[in-house]
């Protein structure tokens, strides 16, 4: 018979991670100097506590979570200024030297903290499809089969 190739039961692959498998090596982190204002205190205290939580928060993330507390709180500070149509630098258009108008330079700060906190939310898994992934949720006995090429790494 010779040396026959083991033969792999169906389903006996990896295993995915339920957030049940998952621990953080810390259980708390103190909001860092760096954030600019309360309200990126507040983001800080209450998304370290969930990403902790859930166990996907280790220290060396927290340079990610800062730039996602900072742009957070930057992102309301411009909206703030958008929506103060008495301020004369306020609302979503402003007027230029010549009386023209031009679109307000805090619509493009607003866009731009979007985006940060749209690319730094998903590496911390704050979004929701970047979460299903992470913690491996709607992958039930009765889904595919197919994986992502990079799952086994």
């Amino acid at each position: 018979m010779g040396n026959a190739a083991p033969v792999r039961a169906s389903g006996g692959g990896r295993k995915r991670k339920t957030s049940m498998q998952h621990q953080s090596s810390i259980s708390r982190i103190a909001p860092p100097p760096e954030l600019i204002d309360e309200t990126a205190v507040r983001v800080w205290k209450s998304q370290s506590k969930i990403l902790i939580e859930r166990g996907t928060f280790e220290p060396e993330d927290a340079p990610l979570l800062l730039a996602y507390c900072n742009s957070f709180a930057m992102m309301i500070k411009a909206e703030l200024k958008i929506t103060d149509w008495a301020a004369d630098d306020g609302g979503m258009v402003v007027m230029t030297g010549d009386g023209s108008i031009k679109k307000s330079p805090y619509v493009a700060v607003r866009n731009d903290c979007i985006a940060q906190l749209t690319r730094t939310g998903s590496l911390l898994g704050l979004d929701p499809l970047t979460r299903l992934r992470m913690l491996g949720a709607g992958n039930g006995d009765g889904g595919s089969e197919e994986g992502n090429e990079f799952d086994e790494f």
